[in-house]
């Protein structure tokens, strides 16, 4: 409903600026954005990093019209449950402190919700084999990674920092149950 109310605004404001009509129309996934992208259905899109490759490869001549100010120091937090008994990590060589943990991401296709958390514990030597399971878990949200965690069903999860902070404010999460353990070097 937010983002009904958000960017139906937004394409109302379009129209009325670029006198074209413009219309908000929400997608389910990610890869069903870069899908209907490819196929001229929508345009433009609002892409993540790694889904806006995905579709600038598969529809050649598309292109980057604009990014965010906050999109070139973007960051991603680890967050933990209470009771998994994990502190802050205050250096990144201890990020090995998630192996045979249960960590979830949110959706596959997410680039601060699992793509650059999984490269950052890469670089720190936690491959996805460590984890509990042998792998992570897929939320498949931000909102839903928090709730996971929160619940106890992963012991820690990644998140985009915005989203995280945006339910912080709103009062969405329980900070006697869930808490920022790590927070990853910026990225664009």
């Amino acid at each position: 409903g937010k983002l009904n109310r958000l960017y139906g605004s937004l394409s109302d404001e379009l129209s009325a600026s670029l006198n074209v009509a413009v219309r908000y129309v929400p997608v389910s996934n990610y890869s069903a954005a870069v899908s209907a992208f490819r196929s001229g259905s929508l345009d433009p899109v609002w892409f993540g990093g790694l889904t806006g490759v995905q579709a600038r490869l598969q529809a050649p001549g598309a292109m980057v019209l604009a990014q965010r100010d906050i999109d070139a120091e973007f960051t991603s937090v680890f967050i933990a449950n209470g009771a998994s008994g994990l502190r802050p990590i205050t250096s990144a060589d201890q990020l090995v402190q998630l192996q045979g943990r249960r960590l979830a991401f949110g959706s596959e296709s997410s680039t601060s919700g699992r793509l650059m958390p999984q490269y950052f514990l890469g670089e720190y030597g936690v491959t996805m084999a460590d984890l509990a399971g042998g792998g992570p878990g897929f939320s498949g949200s931000h909102d839903a990674t928090i709730a996971v965690v929160e619940s106890g069903a992963y012991e820690v999860g990644a998140l985009n920092e915005q989203v995280w902070r945006s339910n912080v404010d709103e009062g969405r999460v329980d900070a006697d149950k869930v808490a920022v353990i790590w927070r990853t070097p910026p990225y664009v």
